[in-house]
């Protein structure tokens, strides 16, 4: 099946019909080394959109150009289209797990936490609550309380993956102190271990102490900062006027125990200021 490969010829984008190859490779590490070393994010665009219209849907490469396509699209600031280009990534590739990463940030950058303290209202058309990115993560949904209390969150944990998700919370630079983290929560089948990461803007993260979650039991858990500890030997204290990020992650307790429809449930998510 042809596709077509651009080829830049005094600035303009040619188009010439070529078999899919190694020459759609060599158009990829083009766009790729215009992105990298000239840092022309726009006509790296060019090269990526021209060769994304003329492959075919099932194209293994089709994933790395919309990949590639959302990075230079957030580059030039625009996050709607590289969220949009981003999502249309195939969840087979292997470049999904960075696509998805790079969504999940932009996702976050959407609606953060202007002000600390607050208390997370996850069923608010502008919660900054999302489900985090990584292999396996699904969305959750919202169920509003009737008595006007707190709404509960249900999450599908991929138990059967055995592997770590969380949902995320984006905080503005400016919103304050962040003294605590505070929510409650419960697992449907298997026992869970629940935590707060914490990740700073310029990159360092602090993880609490895992609590445990009992099917049926809902457990009230509660970090503080001051107890938070750097994830890599030698990182600094955490200054708590510089969280980028809230994370509450859960993973199953025993590996042993799998289930593919296990549920996590939340209410009552606190960011704690200073008291």
């Amino acid at each position: 099946m042809a596709t077509v490969v651009p080829l830049l010829l005094g600035g303009a984008v040619w188009l010439a019909p070529m078999h899919a190859g190694s020459e759609d490779w060599a158009a990829l590490h083009s766009g790729r080394l215009m992105h990298a070393l000239d840092r022309d994010a726009t006509a790296a665009i060019s090269v990526y959109e021209a060769v994304v219209d003329h492959l075919d849907p099932d194209d293994p490469l089709r994933a790395d150009y919309l990949y590639w396509l959302g990075r230079a699209w957030f580059e030039t600031g625009d996050a709607a289209k590289a969220r949009d280009t981003l999502s249309k990534v195939d969840s087979r590739a292997a470049v999904s797990v960075a696509a998805g990463a790079l969504y999940g940030r932009l996702d976050l950058d959407r609606h953060r936490v202007g002000g600390i303290p607050i208390a997370i209202d996850p069923a608010a058309t502008d919660s900054p609550l999302i489900a985090g990115w990584g292999s396996g993560t699904a969305p959750f949904t919202v169920t509003p309380s009737a008595g006007g209390g707190p709404s509960t969150i249900s999450w599908p944990i991929a138990t059967e993956d055995v592997r770590a998700g969380f949902l995320a919370i984006g905080v503005d630079p400016n919103a304050g102190a962040l003294s605590g983290v505070r929510f409650s929560a419960r697992s449907s089948e298997v026992i869970l271990a629940a935590r707060v990461v914490v990740e700073t803007f310029d990159g360092h993260t602090y993880a609490g102490v895992p609590s445990v979650l009992r099917p049926g039991t809902w457990t009230d858990v509660h970090a503080r900062t001051s107890q938070l500890r750097p994830q890599r030997p030698g990182d600094p204290v955490l200054e708590p006027t510089n969280v980028n990020m809230v994370a509450i992650e859960l993973a199953p307790l025993d590996p042993g125990a799998v289930s593919s429809a296990a549920n996590v449930l939340l209410r009552s998510i606190v960011l704690d200021g200073p008291s």
